[in-house]
């Protein structure tokens, strides 16, 4: 798995369910100030709770990536 540094951005992006027409994008930033190994969240956990949400409703899987090339947090 990829170490990205702390304050890294996170996108994703996805195309409303159902065949309409549009999409919706989702960006996130982690930044663990003072935690204990944990309490630490990682962007792996942070994606997969969006993408779960988004699920819920009907969305298809979100996979977000984030710098330096994009790598997939959550492929």
């Amino acid at each position: 798995m990829a170490v990205f540094p702390e304050g890294t951005t996170f996108r994703g992006s996805v195309d409303y369910p159902g065949g309409n027409d549009g999409y919706v994008i989702l960006t996130f930033t982690l930044d663990n100030v003072i935690t204990t190994p944990v309490s630490t969240l990682t962007p792996l956990e942070i994606a997969n709770a969006i993408s779960a949400a988004a699920q819920a409703k009907g969305y298809p899987k979100i996979v977000f990536s984030g710098p330096p090339m994009p790598v997939e947090v959550n492929p």
